[in-house]
This record gives structure tokens, C-alpha cells and sequence, in this order.
């Protein structure tokens, strides 16, 4: 390419992809309800979030409505003092992160319950 010093114009090859994951409505709300019943306040939507995540392959593959939720995983006191100086997305690690250590309490606990919970809002009834 003339001007940058490439004897040619680089090639771009796609070599995997991370399909939209679109949650169902029905299913997110059920599953919503029964965190919001559980968890109270605690509970809230995620939000849109530009990530590359796989999860709907599988549901989509079987033809099955699905839902996608995260649970927090970072200590309160160092999430606020990121979210104070508008630096959470350079100083707070997300899951794919090498630098990603959730606290094991109440993670583990809070993982465990909405697993139980989204469960129970289809087994229960």
C-alpha cells in the first residue's frame, strides 16, 4: 500500500465468530422474577454489553429459548472507588482477564443461588 511501506495490501481472514446472544423475552422475565423475589434489590438488569461470548450456541443448536445473566463477583469497596473515577473498565477484570480473581464470598454463594433460583422458576411451578 503506498505511503505505509506494505509491498501489498493485507489480507483479513475470518477465523471463528460469536453469534448475537438474544436473550428470549418469556425466559428472561421468568428468570428475572425469581431473582428479583430471591435477591430483591440486589437483582437488576446486566445491560448490552459488547462482548464476544458463545453461550447461545448451544440453545440455538437445540432450538431452545434461553436467558443470559452475570452475577458480580468483585469486591464492593474496590468496584465503587473504580466506578467513582470512571475506571472501571481499566481496573476492574472481566472473566476472560488473566488479572480476573472474583472474591469467594459471596460469589460462590450468589452463583450457587441463582443457579438454584432460575431453576426453580421452571421446576417449581
Amino acid at each position: 500500500m503506498p505511503g505505509i511501506g506494505l509491498p501489498e495490501r493485507p489480507g483479513v481472514r475470518a477465523v471463528d465468530r460469536f453469534p448475537l446472544t438474544d436473550n428470549d423475552p418469556v425466559t428472561t422475565d421468568r428468570v428475572a422474577a425469581a431473582f428479583g423475589e430471591f435477591f430483591g434489590d440486589r437483582a437488576g438488569p446486566m445491560g448490552q454489553q459488547t462482548a464476544s461470548e458463545d453461550f447461545s450456541d448451544i440453545p440455538t443448536a437445540l432450538g431452545v429459548p434461553y436467558t443470559y445473566w452475570g452475577i458480580g463477583g468483585i469486591d464492593e469497596e474496590t468496584y465503587r472507588r473504580a466506578e467513582a473515577a470512571s475506571r472501571v473498565a481499566q481496573d476492574i477484570p472481566v472473566n476472560h482477564s488473566a488479572n480476573f480473581a472474583p472474591v469467594l464470598q459471596p460469589t460462590l454463594d450468589t452463583g450457587t443461588q441463582a443457579l438454584v433460583v432460575a431453576a426453580l422458576a421452571w421446576l417449581a411451578r
